[in-house]
């Protein structure tokens, strides 16, 4: 065989063998990164907030005031305060600017939107890749501390609540199940003068009025003064 030619076969051979090896490097890379694409965007790159209420109790016609943080600033987004009442029926949503340090501040006045009962904020800063915070107030005629803001009213209790409305169960069963709501904090009871009695006394207007805060008709300051009574009239008692 020619020389030329000899030469020109092995000139061949190497240009094959490169074009194989850039190929499996290609398409390893590809493999790697999910056929061509970039990973997935971290969740830690969402847009978070942090917000916070000025008090845990109101009266209507006053004005709440949320404060908090953002995790990173964006001149180009506003943050949005949604508030829902207890039923998740939607109220009102109102934006707000970020400072450059990453904080903010908003008033919100509770007019006629607004009635006694827990209300739920749920907070997002930015349309896409955020993660909402939900928060809560509440809002009582009597001005009175309803609910703990760090705690929730456990589901069970308009359970049993409506249990004893109906007389499905005792009236040891409804004391037992408040006093525990009140003496681990969950409600706040205001100053109240501790009667004399017994558990015989309750009267029946009573199981009418706390049925109808289980079938969600009355307020939770209505479902408070319920609880007064008892204390106050000696049906129940509440340790220090």
């Amino acid at each position: 065989m020619p020389k030329e030619m000899l030469m020109y076969i092995m000139k061949l051979n190497k240009i094959f063998i490169i074009s194989i090896i850039t190929l499996f490097v290609v398409t390893s890379g590809q493999m790697a990164f999910g056929y061509g694409g970039p990973p997935a965007q971290s969740s830690a790159n969402n847009y978070t907030v942090e917000i916070y209420t000025d008090n845990e109790s109101y009266m209507l016609g006053d004005t709440i005031t949320f404060t908090g943080t953002v995790n990173k600033y964006d001149d180009g987004r506003n943050l949005r305060i949604t508030i829902f009442d207890s039923t998740d029926r939607y109220l009102i949503t109102q934006k707000t600017s970020v400072n450059p340090d990453g904080t903010f501040s908003h008033s919100i006045e509770l007019n006629k939107k607004f009635s006694d009962g827990k209300f739920i904020v749920k907070t997002q800063y930015g349309s896409t890749n955020t993660t909402v915070k939900i928060t809560s107030f509440v809002i009582s005629s009597n001005n009175d501390t309803i609910i703990s803001q760090d705690n929730e009213i456990p589901s069970w209790l308009k359970t049993t609540v409506g249990y004893w409305a109906d007389g499905v169960s005792s009236d040891g069963e409804f004391i037992n199940a408040i006093k525990f709501l009140i003496e681990d904090g969950i409600i706040q009871i205001p100053s109240t003068t501790q009667g004399t009695g017994n558990t015989d006394q309750i009267p029946s207007w009573l199981k009418t009025t706390v049925g109808y805060w289980a079938d969600g008709v009355s307020s939770d300051g209505e479902f408070i003064n319920t609880i007064k009574f008892l204390i106050e009239n000696g049906l129940m008692t509440i340790s220090n």
